[in-house]
């Protein structure tokens, strides 16, 4: 007997969701940047544990991130030319 995979489901990005996160812009911004002045140490101090328990760990984040980009790179160039196209249009 043939097993398939699950089915992935293909729709149309919901309208509401999107005008919701559009319309709540500001606010979510301010969020992170509040999170992050409240969090800046504890993220710092994570980062350098991981870098002491790790020396490699530096290289190999950004031979992930070299790899992600390389891999992905012509939906991340889309995506901004759109963002910029976006932006060019309000203006």
């Amino acid at each position: 007997m043939t097993s398939f995979g699950p089915l992935i489901r293909f729709s149309m990005p919901d309208e509401k969701k999107q005008e919701y996160y559009r319309n709540n812009k500001k606010k979510r911004l301010e969020y992170q940047r509040k999170y992050y002045e409240k969090n800046k140490d504890r993220i710092a101090a994570m980062r350098d544990r991981k870098r002491a328990e790790n020396p490699k760990w530096t290289k190999e984040q950004r031979s992930y991130n070299e790899e992600y980009y390389t891999k992905n790179k012509e939906r991340i160039m889309a995506k901004r030319r759109a963002r910029k196209e976006l932006m060019a249009n309000r203006s």
